[in-house]
């Protein structure tokens, strides 16, 4: 069995691409964990099942490389990335959620961390490189075809580029389901289905849900599908971090398509 890997560094719209994904290949889903079952999250064990005997989509925040988990059935991959400042900013956000930040480390203390390392140090120490040396992996390799998606352009043609995504992986897709998954994978449509199991979770712990989040971060309205918006400045932070963003990441961010 092959497998097609939807790898990206986190928080660069992975789980959007995934709902995108099922809602095109089945339907919408009643359920978050609906995802879990057909587009297995790697780093997150869920009982799935598997419908296609000859591939499996699998969600992957590692670097690649020849110790990648399965790397030998892999088949393809589509790589999603996004702007490093967007990350960081959503990557903040979900360490709030999440509880993961410790109360004495601040917003600023948490960025100057990441401009410094490139990414989240963090996240490197678990395997996913730093943001520039994520996507390099990934593009570097010669051993199976790759497909890059900009989050930036999801959200500005979300159908041109998920009609993209579905050529490369050799998908059929009507335009009725095309149009099922846009409606299904809206921000809204996401953060509703948040909020319905996040208060279910909240009656009965037992209750699972792709979402994750802390009961305390749902009391005061921090949600995963958080604002999915682009273009933030870091000085809303701080004084002079968009500056010190700008000198550690410019060379990268051009390298990429982006403009420091």
């Amino acid at each position: 069995m092959g497998i097609v890997w939807l790898a990206s560094y986190p928080k660069s719209g992975n789980t959007w691409v995934r709902f995108l994904l099922y809602s095109v290949m089945y339907d919408a889903p009643a359920q978050s964990l609906d995802i879990a079952r057909k587009i297995p999250d790697i780093h997150r064990p869920l009982p799935f099942e598997n419908a296609d005997a000859k591939r499996l989509f699998v969600k992957t925040h590692f670097a690649f490389s020849a110790k990648h988990p399965k790397a030998r059935q892999t088949e393809k991959a589509v790589l999603i990335i996004r702007n490093p400042r967007d990350v960081l900013l959503s990557a903040l956000n979900y360490r709030r959620l999440s509880g993961l930040t410790p109360q004495q480390t601040s917003d600023e203390q948490y960025a100057r961390a990441f401009i410094a390392a490139r990414g989240d140090p963090q996240f490197e120490a678990l395997g996913y490189g730093t943001w520039p040396g994520h996507i390099r992996s990934w593009q570097s390799q010669s051993d199976f075809p790759v497909h890059t998606i900009r989050y930036e352009d999801l959200k500005n043609d979300t159908p041109g580029v998920l009609r993209g995504v579905l050529d490369f992986l050799e998908i059929e897709a009507e335009d009725d389901a095309v149009e099922r998954a846009l409606r299904a994978s809206s921000f809204d449509a996401m953060r509703a289905m948040e909020i319905r199991e996040k208060h279910q979770r909240a009656k009965d712990a037992r209750k699972q849900s792709l979402f994750v989040g802390t009961e305390s971060a749902r009391q005061s309205g921090t949600y995963f599908m958080n604002s999915g918006k682009t273009g933030h400045t870091l000085a809303e932070i701080a004084p002079g971090l968009q500056d010190a963003f700008d000198r550690n990441f410019a060379d990268e961010m051009r390298e990429f398509g982006y403009e420091p």
